[in-house]
This record gives structure tokens, sequence and C-alpha cells, in this order.
């Protein structure tokens, strides 16, 4: 993960993959990339750390999409031969 941010001509902080201004996760103390769904810092070494231990191994959760619900109109079977 070492050197996974660097800085444009503006002076912003970017990430080296993708090129756009990097994110920072207030509960995680860590940067990260939104693009790219990865961290630009390890954990730390402490265990005993309330950020790093419960930090996930993605930033941002994907979420499923809920599948659409067909509204068909019931089977009518014909009985009639």
């Amino acid at each position: 993960m070492k050197d996974r941010i660097t800085t444009n001509n503006e002076g912003e902080d970017i990430c080296k993959r993708c090129s756009i201004e990097v994110s920072y996760s207030e509960r995680f103390d860590s940067y990260y990339c939104a693009r790219c769904n990865i961290w630009l810092e390890e954990k730390c070494v402490d265990p005993l750390c309330d950020c790093c231990k419960v930090r996930p191994l993605r930033p941002i959760k994907k979420t499923k999409p809920k599948l659409k619900k067909k509204h068909k109109e019931p089977i009518e079977w014909d009985t009639k031969k």
C-alpha cells in the first residue's frame, strides 16, 4: 500500500491509480480512494487501535441492487377442450 497517494499540480492529494482526489474517513482515521474503493494507508500496528481493528476490507460498502418485482398477470388456465 505504500506510495498510493501523490500530489497533482494544484497541490491536492490524489490516488496514483486513478488520479482523482482522495477522501478521508474520520471514523477509520485513514485516506481512501472512492473510485478504486481501496484504502490508501495501511492499518497501524497497535492491536488496541479502535479505528484499525474494526476497519473493513473496503472503505465503501457496495450494496446489491434490489430486484424489481415484475408485475405479471396471473396465468389463466384454459380448462375447456
